[in-house]
């Protein structure tokens, strides 16, 4: 059983933006600290892996005010499954995360290359004023071979739009046997924009 209420939300952005795509996030939730990590910070980029960005999580979250809900968009979902057993969070909510290996399946042969790649070049132009950056290529290249999170140690939420509705939303959400919740009409980025989200969140987190 989960505490009353989370007194803390730690916010993890996805590949190749920061902790600014989270700005105007905290007036949705009032009554809980939020903070955005930045998962490249103190990090050589072009050497940095998954594990570093889960034990950025991990730092980040020891220093917030407990109980801790944890919230990952993207990539950053797959580093919150990462850090949720030594968080231990109150709650976890997964946005389109990058899939768990239970999910996508393994593809062992995948190389592991060092150096960053344009998440533009990638991913596509990212939205106006929001402000992209290189990421890792290790990173990338460890969530393609897959990366295992069997369970989850709290209630979750899984966040869908209409991009990737089955392998990032309904799919992962029974693998944890986490609520769903989609929102037709909102694409990758609008998960993050759309303030109908946060109000979904927001109500999750008093209840979970």
């Amino acid at each position: 059983m989960s505490d009353p209420a989370a007194r803390s939300l730690l916010l993890v952005h996805g590949a190749g933006s920061g902790p600014w795509i989270f700005e105007s996030w905290s007036a949705d939730f009032p009554h809980v600290r939020v903070h955005a990590p930045d998962l490249h910070e103190r990090l050589d980029v072009a050497h940095a892996s998954m594990h570093d960005y889960a034990n950025r999580v991990v730092s980040a979250a020891a220093t917030l005010p407990r109980p801790v809900a944890l919230c990952g968009w993207s990539m950053g979902g797959l580093v919150v499954l990462m850090a949720a057993a030594r968080v231990r969070p109150h709650s976890v909510v997964l946005i389109e995360p990058s899939p768990p290996a239970e999910a996508q399946g393994f593809a062992p042969d995948t190389a592991l290359r060092r150096g960053t790649f344009d998440p533009e070049q990638v991913y596509g132009t990212f939205p106006p004023g929001v402000v992209a950056r290189p990421e890792s290529e290790f990173a990338r290249a460890e969530r393609k071979r897959g990366i295992s999170v069997p369970a989850l140690p709290c209630p979750s939420l899984v966040v869908s739009g209409d991009e990737f509705p089955e392998e990032r939303g309904t799919r992962v959400a029974a693998l944890y046997g986490a609520k769903e919740r989609r929102f037709p009409g909102l694409d990758h980025w609008g998960l993050i924009l759309d303030p109908q989200v946060r109000s979904a969140i927001a109500a999750f987190l008093a209840t979970a």
